[in-house]
């Protein structure tokens, strides 16, 4: 649609090291075909890859773009993550020449935590063009509402994995709902923790209060749908989806010391952070405040919108001084 190129490659060895190597090959014999003279590598394979061939078999200059940090790696060490994920990264950082993250707290904790020298590391956040996201259908959204009506309306979107802490919410829907309190939950996307969480709400009768939808297209009509988004994840670099959430005006609960969140939500005033050990008891505080007062919960979505927008239009001024003789049509 936007006139870009695209390419894939799949290989599907139950041997995970052979998919690296053919990745790594099929990298080198892509960069000469096309004649690539710079390699932005997103992914973790093709960055192993490309921090170990160019030096050795092709002239290329591989960049290195970081998107996550684990929070876990502050508390619990790096035993939270896994030893195959620790071991790449520790190679990628080790050979990679240029690494760009999105965000403060990615570049603190790899140099603090990984060890990864600061000259290395460069910061470039996110750049959103809002005139490029679809518009609420209201229409859909007035279906979902219907569909999963209650006094407070729950959306969580991420990938079903350990690290986005799915789990670490469930106990907690489950003793407000025994409370008696009118709350439906929505969770979006897939991953290998669905299965246990399924069985949790099927284990604790909850099938009519928590609901599992897997990938949605239209995600920006749940999100206008829903009455709260709340995002437990301790490995971000710059979350899209609460930026998303504030774009539709909607209130957010998130967790301090993950990402960019402490750059731009303030606590009670455009969002809710959660801090310390006991998280759960304060996802359900903040749940709570939201449920009973929803007019409050409408300020603060108004302003996570005003955040959004705003910063979104201080990057643009910056980059206005960075490229002077470009006209930047940035929209929101």
């Amino acid at each position: 649609m936007l006139g870009v190129e695209n390419y894939s490659k799949v290989y599907s060895s139950q041997f995970s090291w052979i998919n690296y190597i053919r990745h790594i090959f099929y990298l080198i014999k892509f960069c000469r075909k096309h004649k690539i003279d710079t390699v932005w590598s997103n992914l973790s394979i093709l960055q192993f890859g490309g921090s170990n061939c160019p030096k050795y078999f092709m002239k290329r200059k591989v960049v290195v773009f970081r998107h996550h940090f684990h929070r876990s790696i502050k508390t619990e060490g790096f035993k939270s993550v896994n030893r195959n994920e620790r071991m790449m990264v520790r190679i990628i950082n080790r050979l990679a020449k240029e690494i760009v993250v999105p965000s403060l707290e990615v570049q603190n904790g790899m140099i603090e935590y990984e060890k990864v020298k600061a000259k290395k590391i460069s910061i470039l956040p996110y750049i959103y063009d809002f005139s490029q996201y679809g518009k609420p259908d209201q229409q859909e959204v007035n279906k979902i509402r219907a569909l999963y009506s209650a006094k407070l309306f729950i959306l969580t979107a991420s990938r079903m994995i350990k690290m986005k802490r799915h789990s670490l919410l469930m106990p907690v829907y489950k003793h407000l709902l025994e409370e008696g309190l009118d709350i439906k939950v929505l969770l979006l996307d897939d991953g290998i923790e669905r299965k246990a969480l399924e069985e949790f709400v099927k284990d604790n009768h909850l099938q009519d209060k928590i609901f599992f939808l897997g990938l949605k297209k239209n995600i920006i009509d749940y999100l206008a749908a829903a009455d709260l988004i709340v995002h437990p994840s301790i490995t971000e670099a710059s979350s899209s989806l609460i930026k998303e959430a504030g774009l539709v005006k909607k209130p957010v609960i998130v967790c301090s010391g993950v990402g960019d969140f402490d750059q731009y939500i303030e606590n009670e005033k455009n969002g809710y952070l959660t801090k310390g050990d006991k998280e759960a008891v304060e996802f359900e505080k903040y749940i709570r405040v939201v449920y009973d007062n929803p007019e409050k919960a409408i300020e603060i979505g108004n302003a996570l919108h005003h955040t959004v927008v705003n910063g979104f239009l201080e990057l643009k001024k910056r980059l206005q001084l960075i490229f002077p003789k470009h006209d930047i049509e940035l929209e929101v």
